[in-house]
C-alpha cells in the first residue's frame, strides 16, 4: 500500500503553489480558453515531475499555518515569473495595436481567438504569432528548465522577493513599450508621409478627391511594408524573451 509522509505531501503542496503560479500567468497559446480543470492537471502533472528536486530545511515539524504561509510565497513567486513571460505576447499585441489604428485596420474588428474579445486583424494575426515563436524558440522547455533551477536554488517555502525584483520587471514593461515602437515605427512612419503627400496634394488642387482614396492607399501599403517588418518579428521577440529569462534568473539570486 502507498504511503505519503506529511513531509513529503507539505513538499509536494509547495512546488505545486509556486508551478500553479506559473501556469496561471504563462502565455501559453489557447490558455484563456482552457478550461481551469486543464490547467490544475497541467500544474499538478508538472509538479509531480519536478518534485523530487524540491528540497525542504531541517527543522521543526511543519503546521498548517507555515505551509500556508509557504505556498503563498511560492505563489508569488510563480505568478512574478508568469507576469513576466505574459509580457512577452503584450509586446506584439501593443505593435498591433499600434499599426491598426493608423493603417485604418481598427475599424475592422473580429474576435480573438486566444481571448474571445474583439480585437483589430493585425492584433489577432501577431498574436498568433506570439504563440508560434513562444514554441519555436523553445521557450517552454526553458520555462520548465528555470523552474527546475528554482527548486535546486531555493528552499521551498523560504522565497523573499529581492528588493530589485520589482525594478526589473518594470524595466521589462519598458522594454517591451521599446519592442513595439521598434517593429511598429517603420509602418506609422511611412504612413506619416503619405497623409502628408495626400495633404499636400490636396492643397494643391483643391478638386482632387484624395480622402476617399486615403484608407485603401494606407492599408495597402501597411499590408506591403508588413511583409519586410514582420520578418523582424521574430528577432525582437527573441531579444525580449532573453531579457524576460533575465528577470526570472534575478529572481532566483540568492
Amino acid at each position: 500500500m502507498l504511503s505519503v509522509t506529511t513531509d513529503a505531501l507539505t513538499a509536494f503542496l509547495l512546488v505545486l503553489a509556486r508551478v500553479g503560479g506559473v501556469v496561471a500567468l504563462a502565455p501559453l497559446p489557447g490558455s484563456r480558453l482552457s478550461p481551469p480543470a486543464a490547467k490544475v492537471v497541467l500544474a499538478v502533472l508538472l509538479a509531480a515531475v519536478i518534485a523530487p528536486l524540491g528540497r525542504v530545511r531541517a527543522g521543526p515539524p511543519a503546521t498548517p499555518g507555515t505551509v500556508v504561509v509557504g505556498m503563498l510565497a511560492e505563489a508569488g513567486f510563480g505568478l512574478a515569473v508568469g507576469v513576466a513571460l505574459q509580457m512577452l505576447s503584450e509586446m506584439l499585441g501593443l505593435a498591433a495595436q499600434m499599426l491598426g489604428f493608423q493603417a485604418g485596420y481598427s475599424y475592422i474588428n473580429t474576435v480573438d481567438p486566444t481571448s474571445q474579445v474583439d480585437a483589430t486583424i493585425l492584433n489577432v494575426l501577431l498574436t498568433l504569432l506570439g504563440g508560434l515563436l513562444l514554441f519555436a524558440f523553445d521557450l517552454h522547455l526553458h520555462l520548465v528548465r528555470a523552474l527546475a533551477l528554482s527548486l535546486e536554488r531555493i528552499p521551498l517555502g523560504e522565497f523573499r522577493p529581492r528588493s530589485g525584483a520589482a525594478l526589473g520587471l518594470a524595466q521589462l514593461g519598458g522594454a517591451v513599450f521599446e519592442s513595439a515602437v521598434r517593429l511598429a515605427f517603420p509602418v506609422v512612419a511611412l504612413l506619416l508621409l503619405i497623409d502628408l503627400a495626400l495633404a499636400l496634394l490636396s492643397y494643391v488642387n483643391g478638386r482632387m478627391q484624395l480622402l476617399t482614396l486615403s484608407f485603401p492607399i494606407k492599408m495597402v501599403v501597411t499590408m506591403l511594408v508588413l511583409v519586410v517588418v514582420v520578418g523582424e518579428a521574430p528577432r525582437l521577440f527573441h531579444q525580449l524573451a532573453g531579457r524576460a529569462f533575465g528577470v526570472v534568473e534575478g529572481l532566483l539570486a540568492r
